[in-house]
């Protein structure tokens, strides 16, 4: 699109502007006070005129791209602007066409006349008009483009204030109620947003009033004027004013049942709005409660799992329950998994897919299907079992006198398990759409029917993913034979022969073929070559090829990333693990993450107990640091939500999984609480995990730098320098960054190591015996330590925690005096430890 400035005087415009790019700098109160007015040249040299202009335009140009932004004899030439930008620009503005304003088209070059007829109360220009306005002619009364005209001229001079007085001249004549033309949409929605914008309530009130009037009086509606109301003042997070006009505006002029879940669905996730219940009060006030299937997978879609809950539990209270069950089956299922204890509607356990009933644990799982009873059958009466025709198939998938539901419950409920090509060409034609035709497929794979694997499968579900429409529908309407694509030799005979005859978009989709089929092989060697990396140990070369991978968008097996997470389980027996495998498989793992390969809990368990336990505190801090903002800050393809290890979801979301291939991972709102039991940050950093942290953390500490800290120095340390401060540092900046720590907890593992250091009696273990013989810090100085690490007060006062020590400490010391009294050995002195 081009954006011009071009000087116009009084030229007629082939398209009209209501709302303009600059306000005009000269108003016509200055005029007034003029003895004579300009003549028609003259006053072009005194105001600047607005206009989208359609004349001289080349074939290839949309009338409305040329914007005439401002009236001067030198403007500049404006940027061009990409047609999906001058998309968005033309939804703030209110365009005409000129042609609709029929007889008054030349009076929209008369700006002298345009003042006169809209000074309506006759105290500007029209005071010394003698002629009757024209809109108190009676043939001009209910005539919509000449108050048009009137609306577009004080808008462009005087902005809402000159629309606000041609309303006042509506208001006091009450003749206008025409909705029908094709310029009634523009003038009422333009009177309307002027109303919502005005300081002057009573505005908004008088347009309220005109529009019942001509409800009563002539059974019209004011165009748009529920929704455009409703969503002002929810935009604008007006609780009270939203509620108050939905009671208002109810009555007469509720657009329906989708309109109104159309304006829930677009504010449902601005959280202002859920501060005071403003829109479960709409939704409550509402007659039409059919908001389920609409607005709770929208949000959940967003990744806002927390509010399409609360908006589920609404619903549920209100009766309104799922009526449609693929759109929200995901969301049901993740409800299930992660939040067992929120019971479901039994229509909403019927939507999620689960059976009525269980199998107890002795009973012997049978799959009697269809064809199981068929081949029973078949063999005491001596039928052959006969199989899948996908001619056949395809030609009763391509019926349109039976629904594509109907017929694909058809083919579940005959007991088969796998379509062919010609089955999925009959689907994807019926379905249109790449979105449709995905959902289809998915629809077959809940049904426990998969597809051939095939090139033109692959080639279709291609297309579909990146919504290439027009290819894919060449794909689909072409007369080659699905067979054709897994056929190389044939292929690049039709490469060369398509292009001498010139039949491009068959010569297309078979370049398409060799290309996806050239990626298949592609990913084939680089998952190959990983292999041998993995096996070798290279971490090098496997992170160039990772990242190479990445580069090109080259997916990586699951054989291979399980091949990685089992080795390192089977080679970390114990947390003894060489630095060169720790720091192998941890640089290969958040190498994986970039790439959105989840890694499971059972791996990242292994690689911080390494860290841990062998004191590689900065390594911990900085895989700490990130895991947590991989799932609280999560930057992955999907918006809203990161991809979690599939042995870690819940089993609620496992089962329908069960025949997916080279699954790598699954989606899952990011907003999932961290406290929620089986979210993967809560399953990898457990009490376990956290105790252990704790516990090494002081080991390290005073196994190394109470060698070297004089005790003249000890009021001088920084946490940053004391690995117990360091670790109780980092886990509180885990905490800020979205992890649940149970402070109190926390704080009951490092009171267990002070009773070790300064509780009565002495430790049974060794290790600590020479850890306590070397601390030379006070109670008093190791509590400031860990409070300054905390950031605020996090043991309890000096006294009261030597108190909690003491008492903890005599029965810790009792049970150590029974345990070394039966193993017959006596408690170790000090003088001998030293």
């Amino acid at each position: 699109m081009r954006l011009v400035s071009t000087a116009l005087r009084d030229v007629k415009p082939t398209r009209f502007v209501l709302h303009p790019l600059f306000r005009l700098p000269l108003r016509f109160s200055q005029l007034c006070a003029r003895d004579a007015w300009p003549s028609a040249r003259e006053y072009g040299k005194h105001f600047q005129r607005c206009y989208f202009s359609a004349t001289s335009l080349s074939k290839s140009e949309d009338p409305i791209d040329i914007l005439l932004s401002r009236v001067s004899d030198n403007a500049p030439v404006i940027r061009r602007v990409p047609a999906k930008e001058q998309k968005q620009k033309q939804k703030l503005f209110l365009i005409q066409e000129t042609k609709l304003f029929g007889k008054w088209r030349s009076l929209l070059t008369e700006p002298f006349r345009l003042a006169v007829e809209s000074d309506f109360d006759r105290r500007g220009p029209a005071k010394e008009w003698r002629s009757q306005l024209l809109v108190d002619k009676f043939e001009n009364r209910t005539d919509l483009a000449l108050w048009s005209c009137l609306l577009d001229y004080q808008k462009r001079i005087n902005g809402d204030v000159g629309v606000q007085n041609v309303w006042k001249g509506l208001w006091g004549r009450k003749s206008l109620y025409d909705v029908q033309s094709p310029l009634a949409p523009v003038f009422w929605q333009t009177i309307l947003e002027a109303a919502m914008r005005s300081s002057d309530s009573k505005f908004l009130t008088t347009v309220w009033i005109y529009s019942e009037w001509m409800y009563n009086l002539h059974g019209v509606k004011w165009p748009q004027l529920y929704s455009t109301v409703l969503s002002h003042f929810l935009r604008t997070h007006q609780h009270h004013q939203a509620l108050q006009w939905q009671l208002r505006l109810t009555p007469n002029f509720y657009p329906g049942a989708e309109k109104f879940a159309t304006i829930m669905k677009q504010f449902a996730h601005d959280s202002e709005l859920y501060h005071t219940p403003t829109l479960e009060s709409l939704y409550i006030m509402n007659p039409d409660h059919q908001l389920y299937d609409i607005i709770v997978p929208h949000l959940y879609n967003l990744g806002a799992s927390e509010v399409a809950r609360k908006w589920r539990r609404i619903c549920s209270r209100h009766d309104d329950l799922p009526q449609a069950p693929v759109p929200v089956r995901s969301f049901l299922r993740f409800v299930q998994g992660y939040f067992p204890h929120e019971p479901l509607h039994p229509e909403e356990s019927a939507a999620a897919g689960d059976s009525d009933f269980e199998l107890t644990e002795d009973a012997k799982q049978v799959d009697i299907s269809r064809e199981f009873v068929n081949r029973v059958h078949g063999g005491t009466f001596g039928i052959s079992v006969k199989k899948y025709n996908d001619r056949l198939g395809a030609k009763w998938l391509a019926s349109s006198w039976v629904g594509l539901d109907i017929a694909i419950s058809t083919i579940s409920a005959l007991g088969i398990e796998q379509i062919g090509p010609l089955s999925l060409q009959s689907i994807a034609l019926r379905e249109g759409t790449s979105e449709g035709l995905l959902n289809r497929i998915e629809q077959l794979r809940e049904q426990s029917i998969s597809i051939i694997e095939s090139n033109y499968l692959r080639l279709v579900l291609h297309l579909a993913k990146i919504k290439d429409e027009e290819l894919l529908s060449d794909l689909l309407n072409c007369d080659l034979h699905p067979d054709v694509f897994d056929d190389s030799e044939l292929q690049a005979r039709l490469v060369v022969s398509t292009a001498k005859s010139e039949e491009w978009r068959t010569h297309r989709l078979v370049l398409a073929t060799r290309l996806l089929v050239m990626r298949e092989s592609t990913r084939d060697v680089a998952n190959t070559l990983a292999r041998i990396y993995i096996l070798h140990k290279d971490r090098n070369g496997l992170l160039r090829l990772l990242h190479d991978m990445k580069t090109m968008e080259i997916t990586l097996y699951d054989t291979q990333t399980g091949l990685l997470f089992d080795n390192l389980v089977n080679e970390a027996k114990s947390t003894l693990l060489p630095p060169e495998s720790l720091y192998f498989y941890l640089s290969i793992y958040q190498q994986l993450m970039s790439m959105e390969v989840p890694v499971p809990v059972r791996c990242w368990r292994k690689i911080l107990f390494c860290l841990a336990r062998q004191g590689r505190i900065d390594d911990l801090e900085k895989a700490c640091v990130e895991l947590v903002d991989t799932f609280t800050s999560p930057r992955s393809s999907r918006p809203g939500f990161v991809p979690v290890h599939p042995e870690d979801i819940p089993e609620p979301m496992k089962k329908p999984l069960s025949g997916v291939k080279n699954l790598l991972g699954v989606y899952v709102p990011s907003d999932l609480p961290t406290q929620t039991p089986l979210h993967p940050l809560r399953q990898i950093f457990d009490n376990k995990m956290l105790g252990t942290i704790v516990r090494c953390s002081f080991h390290s500490l005073l196994n190394r730098e109470s060698r070297v800290t004089p005790a003249l120095r000890i009021h001088h340390q920084h946490p940053r320098e004391f690995y117990a401060g360091r670790v109780v540092r980092l886990i509180r900046r885990l905490r800020d960054r979205g992890l649940f720590v149970d402070r109190e907890r926390l704080a009951t593992y490092v009171k267990l190591r002070l009773v070790t250091l300064y509780g009565p009696g002495y430790p049974t273990k060794r290790t600590w015996q020479v850890i306590r013989a070397r601390n030379t810090l006070s109670l008093a100085e190791m509590k400031s330590l860990l409070d300054e690490a905390w950031g605020e007060d996090f043991l309890p006062p000096t006294e009261e925690l030597r108190e909690q020590i003491e008492t903890r400490g005599q029965k810790i010391a009792v049970r150590n005096w029974k345990y070394l009294q039966e193993m017959g050995k006596t408690t170790p002195q000090l003088r001998v430890v030293l």
